[in-house]
């Protein structure tokens, strides 16, 4: 039962991976072309390899950036969140793409509070329209992937699924034309119907939040690193070799339950 379940996930996987045109810049150029959004991390660059990527992101979150050691001008929660932004363009079937390490020291907000979450940027008329985000936190409650839907009461939205630790989690949004769609290890995990607008991507941000501010309650303060590069996507021959051989190991499975049957 489990090889048959793992075999149709495969399979599953495979033809479900999403068709649309993939927008992310490539990390590989970092900090280039990557402008400050809100205030500028520790540090905001590509660390070369990690955990068995290369060309990785790392923003990093120290206290030295945090409410209290920033200008007067800067002394707002407003700028507890810190990341950079880049340029892109693409409107309906188009997505951002990026996936995050999640270390398992993250399931212990008692042993500091991390959150780190992908931006779109959508405009519409000449002017921005939405800030769709999905992510990862461990602040306020159990460790959870979360989403950013500004149109349902307090804007956050939980996702019941498990988070996996000590390994690369892929966070994808899709602009449709007519709706977000959130996935998640290449699932869709959530639909936003209404989009206040939006015609195109016009840019995206990658961003991480110090909670090194005296205001926030239950907070546990940390320097921390969150690490995301860009997602592997299968060419068009792979992804078809991948169904095909999920599809033979299927069919001998079955032939094989035959037989014992027989």
């Amino acid at each position: 039962m489990y090889l048959r379940t793992t075999l149709l996930a495969l399979v599953a996987s495979a033809i479900s991976l999403p068709g649309a045109t993939l927008l992310m810049p490539d990390f590989a150029g970092i900090p280039a072309g990557w402008q400050v959004d809100r205030y500028d991390p520790h540090s905001f660059a590509n660390i070369g390899v990690f955990q068995g990527r290369d060309n990785v992101l790392g923003i990093e979150i120290t206290s030295a950036e945090g409410y209290l050691f920033r200008p007067a001008a800067f002394q707002s929660t407003f700028y507890n969140t810190q990341g950079r932004g880049a340029s892109i363009s693409g409107g309906a079937d188009s997505l951002i793409s990026a996936d995050l390490y999640i270390p398992f020291n993250w399931s212990n907000s008692l042993i500091g509070t991390v959150p780190t979450d992908m931006w779109g940027v959508l405009s519409g008329g000449g002017s921005v329209t939405d800030f769709p985000l999905i992510g990862f936190t461990n602040y306020g409650g159990t460790p959870r992937y979360r989403i950013w839907d500004g149109n349902v009461a307090g804007g956050w939205v939980d996702l019941p699924i498990p988070v996996t630790y000590d390994a690369w989690t892929s966070f994808a949004l899709e602009f449709t034309g007519s709706a977000y769609l959130y996935r998640i290890n290449g699932a869709t995990v959530y639909t936003d119907n209404t989009i206040n607008g939006s015609t195109a991507f016009s840019g995206v941000n990658m961003e991480a939040y110090n909670f090194y501010d005296p205001a926030l309650a239950g907070a546990t303060p940390v320097d921390y690193t969150a690490y995301w590069d860009n997602t592997v996507v299968p060419e068009p021959a792979t992804r078809g070799a991948l169904v095909s051989s999920a599809a033979i190991l299927l069919l001998v499975f079955r032939r094989r339950r035959i037989r014992v049957a027989k």
